[in-house]
């Protein structure tokens, strides 16, 4: 019998750890917006709750931005693994 190995490449943690941001992302967004609107919830009854949806709001958009930045690092590795130069505009 015949020996063949199968070697497997690198796993890319990139587009997982962009997923993963893009969901709680919009988790967050989503019941951050919720929790600040005054139709759903009054803030002055709440004033934790309200507290607590800012701060997700404000948690969400760096959460994009990361995510964002994870599919961007993706994009250079695959492009610096086939020989082609990666193109940064500035």
């Amino acid at each position: 019998m015949s020996e063949e190995r199968i070697e497997r490449g690198r796993v890319a943690w990139e587009p997982a750890a962009a997923t993963a941001c893009f969901v709680v992302a919009g988790l967050s967004l989503l019941i951050g917006f919720v929790l600040t609107t005054r139709w759903l919830l009054n803030f002055q009854l709440h004033p934790l709750l309200h507290g607590l949806g800012l701060a997700l709001l404000i948690i969400g958009i760096p959460l994009v931005i990361l995510g964002a930045h994870f599919m961007d690092l993706r994009e250079r590795k695959v492009n610096h693994g086939n020989g082609r130069e990666a193109v940064i505009c500035r």
